[in-house]
């Protein structure tokens, strides 16, 4: 694994492995796919490699390290939802394991992924041990969404935050992997500073590929006459699941527009078109989230506008 990003908060985490300054449980909170676990799992390696050089950088060969990347090292404790919630067992099978002394490595490490999906019972129970931490246990909270999480919970965490990583460093560092650059151009672009999704759609090419139609679907539309927009509208409002799919790349594919022509001295009037569109799409996913509301006119009313 390699953290692409993110790089004064890794050395933050060096720093305070060197200096013996490690927190009992931290709060790794922004923007989902942006590298919180990637950094997470590096920092298990960090404090329980066997074999770390003199720069403090996990050797990515022994066998702990191998055994973090497959979330199968013993002293690795990873927790994440169960059909979407975590439940108070999970986390008191947690407490369970962190009472025990170490294994092999140095620390016992529970990570939570999606921690704002702990149930009020599991946040309440995750609690007590916060204020009692043991020895020797580290717990690291993962979440795109930390509003979500008991304010007491939040003041016994040590809080660092996340942002998205510029795009020509994402760029830059999988092109040195041996990526293709014209590949990744339209990857880069559409993650927005998500590193994590950029490496999902490398390894799935099925997902990629439907990004790619959907985007291509959209170049037509936007050439069309309205009667085929209120025929492509009537098809995609019949399936709730791929209507919010289709909205949630229009809104990449429209907010890097913005970024884009932000750098070319666009009209008042192209950027006002842009911002009206993206809070159309915002607001219409929003509303097919929370209400019934009716999905083929939302759409006609978004593809009035392109």
């Amino acid at each position: 694994m390699q953290i692409i990003g993110h790089q004064n908060i890794w050395k933050f985490l060096v720093k305070s492995k060197k200096a013996g300054k490690i927190s009992h449980a931290y709060l790794f909170s922004g923007p989902s796919k942006v590298g919180k676990k990637t950094v997470a799992l590096e920092f298990v390696k960090l404090l329980n490699c066997e074999n770390i050089n003199g720069k403090e950088v996990p050797c990515q060969k022994c066998r702990a390290c191998k055994d973090i990347d497959k979330l199968s090292y013993p002293d690795l404790i990873f927790i994440e939802p169960s059909k979407k919630e975590i439940y108070i067992s999970q986390i008191r099978e947690l407490i369970w394991k962190l009472a025990l002394e170490p294994y092999s490595g140095r620390y016992k490490v529970a990570l939570i992924d999606d921690a704002h999906l702990m149930n009020k019972e599991a946040q309440s129970a995750l609690l007590k041990t916060l204020e009692e931490p043991k020895e020797k246990s580290i717990i690291i909270l993962i979440t795109a969404f930390p509003e979500l999480l008991l304010p007491t919970i939040i003041s016994r965490v040590e809080k660092i935050r996340f942002s998205l990583v510029p795009q020509k460093e994402i760029l830059d560092s999988l092109v040195k992997k041996g990526f293709s650059q014209e590949l990744l151009k339209g990857l880069v672009d559409f993650s927005l500073g998500r590193v994590g999704e950029v490496i999902y759609l490398l390894e799935h090419s099925g997902e990629r590929e439907k990004i790619f139609k959907k985007q291509k679907e959209l170049d037509e539309l936007m050439k069309s006459s309205l009667g085929e927009r209120f025929r492509y509208a009537k098809t995609e409002s019949q399936d709730l699941d791929r209507l919010k799919i289709t909205l949630e790349i229009w809104l990449r594919y429209f907010r890097n527009q913005l970024i884009s022509s932000l750098r070319n001295q666009p009209t008042k009037k192209y950027l006002k078109k842009l911002r009206k569109i993206i809070n159309l799409i915002q607001d219409i996913h929003f509303l097919l989230s929370k209400t019934e509301v009716n999905k083929k006119l939302a759409l006609e009313t978004l593809l009035l506008e392109f």
